[in-house]
């Protein structure tokens, strides 16, 4: 394991290039990849009260087919298992959410799409909607920072940075 990875809020869990691009077609094919990417968020290393002694949560998920029915996990485990050995005699507890869970939740997410809709060009920039202040939500004081916003998804921090410096301009 790169040690880099144990300092990192957000690690991202895919192999070469090769690999990533294989992955995404068979998502693209309606199929679960053998090795999907995957993505892992260690927050507990912004928020020490997050773990427990030698105990630290993580989050993560993996790109599957939209509305997927199966279960990810063990493909999820085995892809973090690969590039992180011993990871999974670590693991203490989980709790899944498939994509079906995830939709239900949020109707924004239509089968459990987390990142709002398409990343072409033009929705990561107008996206939620056409406005001169994408973050400002229209009430003074309501501001929305997600993948919903522009850049879009995949940025990870720059949504709430950008969100975050229009709230500073509106008190300024």
């Amino acid at each position: 394991m790169n040690d880099a990875c144990r300092r990192a809020g957000t690690v991202h869990v895919a192999g070469s290039f090769a690999e990533v691009v294989a992955a995404e077609r068979d998502i693209n094919r309606g199929r679960m990849p053998e090795r999907p990417f995957v993505l892992l968020a260690q927050q507990y290393l912004a928020d020490r009260t997050r773990s427990s002694g030698d105990v630290h949560p993580i989050w993560s998920y993996a790109h599957v087919p939209n509305g997927y029915a199966g279960d990810a996990t063990e493909a999820v485990t085995a892809q973090i298992e690969r590039f992180a050995p011993g990871f999974r005699e670590r693991i203490v507890a989980t709790a899944i959410r498939t994509p079906a869970q995830i939709a239900a939740d949020n109707p924004n997410f239509i089968g459990g799409d987390i990142i709002g809709g398409a990343n072409t060009p033009l929705q990561t920039t107008i996206r939620p909607r056409l406005a001169i202040d994408p973050y400002s939500a229209g009430t003074p004081g309501l501001y929305i920072c997600s993948a919903a916003t522009p850049p879009g998804a995949g940025v990870h921090g720059m949504n709430g940075y950008n969100a975050a410096q229009s709230v500073l301009r509106a008190v300024a």
